[in-house]
This record gives C-alpha cells, sequence and structure tokens, in this order.
C-alpha cells in the first residue's frame, strides 16, 4: 500500500537516535520509510540489506543499533500506532462521503417527489378548469334566444318581394341590382307601398254587382 508521506516527529526521532552513527541513520530511515509504505519489515538480512542500500555484509556490521529501535519481528510501535491513526482518518473520510452521498441521494428523491406531486396537482387543476369552461360553454349556449323560423320566412318574403319589385322596374332602371343607391331602393320600397295590389282570397265572396234599378 503506497502511501505519499509519513509523519516524522523530529524531536521525538533525535532523542530516540542519538546512538546511531551517520549510516545507521540512513539505514534506519530506509527502513521506516519502506514499513511506512508496505506495513512491515522483511526479517531476512539479504532483504533487509537490499531495502538499505548496503551489501548484507555491511548491513550485518551495522544491524545491531538499527535493530534495538524495533521490537521483535521488525515492528516498530510508533510507525503502528501512525498507521492505526491514518487507517481511521481514511475510514472517517468515507464514511463522511458516503453519508453525504446518502443524504444526497435522499434529498434528490424529495425533490423528485415533490415536483411529481407539484405536476400531478397542476394536472387536476388543468382539468378542472377545462370542465368549468365546458360547463359555461353549454350554459351559453342553452340561454341563447331560439331562431324564429317565422321571422326567417317573413325575411324570405321579404327579400323575395324586393326582387320582384326589383325586376319590374328593368325598364326604369337598366342597371344591375347590386349597383342601386340607398336612395334608389328607399324609392322602390315608397313606391311599393303605394302601389300595393290587395290579395284576392278564392273563399271570400265575389262583391254583387249593382244594379240600376234596385234603386226603385
Amino acid at each position: 500500500m503506497g502511501r505519499a508521506w509519513m509523519p516524522l516527529y523530529v524531536g521525538d526521532y533525535l532523542r530516540d537516535t542519538r546512538d546511531l552513527n551517520t549510516l545507521q541513520h540512513g539505514a534506519y530511515l530506509l527502513l521506516i520509510m519502506h514499513y511506512w509504505q508496505h506495513d512491515a519489515l522483511p526479517t531476512d538480512d539479504a532483504r533487509l540489506a537490499a531495502i538499505t542500500g548496503l551489501s548484507v555484509a555491511q548491513w550485518r556490521r551495522i544491524r545491531e543499533p538499527v535493530q534495538a529501535k524495533f521490537a521483535e519481528g521488525w515492528k516498530h510501535k510508533r510507525i503502528e500506532a501512525e498507521l492505526a491513526k491514518l487507517d481511521r482518518a481514511v475510514m472517517q473520510r468515507r464514511l463522511a462521503g458516503r453519508n453525504g452521498g446518502i443524504r444526497s441521494g435522499i434529498a434528490r428523491a424529495v425533490a423528485q417527489g415533490e415536483a411529481i406531486i407539484r405536476a400531478q396537482a397542476e394536472g387536476k387543476r388543468a382539468l378542472a378548469r377545462n370542465a368549468s369552461g365546458r360547463e359555461a360553454r353549454a350554459q351559453a349556449a342553452e340561454q341563447q334566444p331560439r331562431t324564429n323560423h317565422n321571422q326567417r320566412f317573413d325575411s324570405s318574403s321579404s327579400a323575395d318581394s324586393l326582387n320582384h319589385e326589383i325586376a319590374k322596374s328593368k325598364v326604369a332602371h337598366p342597371k344591375p341590382a347590386n349597383q342601386w343607391s340607398r336612395q334608389e331602393l328607399d324609392a322602390l320600397f315608397a313606391r311599393r307601398a303605394v302601389t300595393k295590389v290587395p290579395v284576392h282570397r278564392p273563399d271570400a265572396p265575389s262583391p254583387t254587382p249593382s244594379n240600376p234599378e234596385d234603386g226603385d
């Protein structure tokens, strides 16, 4: 497991390593850095020598004071404590991230649920508005006056009479009827009212001719 950095408490380090010479300092620092990155150290001299960059013979000459800084099996108490602290911090960050993700997911789900509820409510309101509009139009249609068929017949009869009068007046007015002025149409109606011919009904009694002798 690779780790980009390791804590080094300089005061504690110098206090604990006053008995080491320069070569031993170098070997010790390389060993604890390997420990930090890999969680442990090998126990055979060949591999330990390779970590320190020394030959096996050189390593064996300086090994005793360096090994005294470790517990049995090349365990290091201070590094183990720092690794445990780091693992706890990593776990806490992961839990915080997961909890944050859960909270974010819950917030998104709540927002989506609220949006669905709002959309459903708006749809119901739109349906209610449409239903009210249809009822209002139906009531307005029921309140409209019924068509007077007799009036429509009378209007048609008036139009037919007007066309008849216009046809009879073509001699006096050779131009088409749609080109007549308002004054000409009014004059035509006035003449029609004056010269109106009474309608003869078949069931009416015929007038009795006057006899000159009735005067006697």
